[in-house]
C-alpha cells in the first residue's frame, strides 16, 4: 500500500485500474475494476466499471495511489470468484473420479481423457 512506490503522477485520467485491499477505504472495493476520472491533491478518483459487488458499478470512490494496480487484473465480482471456486472444485472431483477408475482398470487412459474433456466442456457451458 504505502510502500508500493506509486504516486499521483503514476496515473492519468482514463487509466484502467484494479483496487487492491484499500488501506483506508471499505474492503468491499477490493478487486474492483475501474477507470481514473480525476486526480486530486492526495487521491485518485476512480469510477467503478465492474465493482466487486454489482450495486457499486458506476460509483466514484477515491483511493491512495498505493491502493491501485495498473490495468484490470483478476476477476472483480465476488460472485464470479465463488463460481470459479465451485467450478474448480467440480473439475477436481471429476478428475479424481477418472483417476480412480483408470487405476481400477475400469477405464483406459484414453477413455479417461475423453471423459475429463467432456466434463470440463460441460462445466464451461
Amino acid at each position: 500500500m504505502l510502500g508500493s512506490g506509486r504516486t499521483l503522477s503514476s496515473f492519468k485520467v482514463g487509466d484502467k485500474v484494479t483496487v487492491k485491499a484499500p488501506s483506508d477505504r471499505p474492503l468491499y472495493h477490493h478487486g474492483s475494476h475501474g477507470t481514473v476520472v480525476t486526480i486530486g491533491t492526495k487521491r485518485v478518483h476512480v469510477r467503478m466499471d465492474k465493482a466487486a459487488f454489482e450495486n457499486h458499478d458506476g460509483e466514484v470512490a477515491n483511493f491512495l495511489p498505493g491502493d491501485l494496480e495498473p490495468g484490470h487484473v483478476g476477476t472483480p465480482r465476488n460472485s464470479d470468484r465463488v463460481n470459479d471456486a465451485f467450478t474448480t472444485l467440480k473439475l477436481a472431483a471429476g478428475t479424481d473420479l477418472v483417476a480412480v477408475a483408470i487405476e481400477a482398470g475400469i477405464l483406459t487412459v484414453e477413455q479417461g481423457e475423453q471423459i475429463k474433456a467432456a466434463w470440463a466442456s460441460h462445466l464451461q457451458s
